[in-house]
């Protein structure tokens, strides 16, 4: 007997990289609207985060610990510089590095945006299997967040 059209004669197991691909990718779609209700992005927010971890960075280390180019980098702090968020402070003549701090606005900006990722985990990973997940990912993220930092720390030494 034929398959219905649109319908697979054996279905697949459910494949946990496609699972986290799609949910992801759905995740992300949630978190971004609520951070646009705060004037916020994800970019932004990672930006904001490196500046609260490293006050005065130069805006070639900020570029390379977000992991884009330095070109494409200052339009967007010049954005965040133009909504209060950060300072640029030096940078004037050839050779120069401006460093890039958060201003009280940027803290604020943080700190808000941070319980707002707070809620997210606290409703999207509340069910059983979920908060097993929230859990587990939670390690993954601490234990990568470590390699991050030992491997930043000997890189610059």
């Amino acid at each position: 007997m034929a398959a219905k059209p649109g319908k697979s004669a054996t279905r697949s197991p459910a494949s946990p990289t496609m699972v986290m691909i799609l949910q992801a990718r759905a995740l992300e779609a949630k978190v971004e609207a609520g951070l646009k209700s705060i004037d916020l992005s994800l970019r932004r927010l990672g930006l904001l985060g490196h500046l609260q971890r490293e006050p005065g960075i130069s805006f070639s280390a900020l570029a390379r610990r977000a992991g884009i180019k330095v070109q494409s980098l200052h339009p967007i702090v010049d954005a965040m510089i133009a909504d209060g968020y950060a300072n640029a402070v030096g940078g004037v003549g050839q050779g120069r590095a401006a460093s890039i701090r958060l201003t009280d606005r940027g803290v604020e900006a943080l700190a808000r945006a941070n319980t707002l990722i707070a809620e997210f985990d606290a409703s999207e990973f509340a069910n059983e299997e979920w908060a097993e997940l929230g859990v587990a990912l939670s390690r993954i993220g601490e234990a990568w967040l470590q390699e991050r930092l030992v491997g930043t720390v000997s890189t610059e030494d």
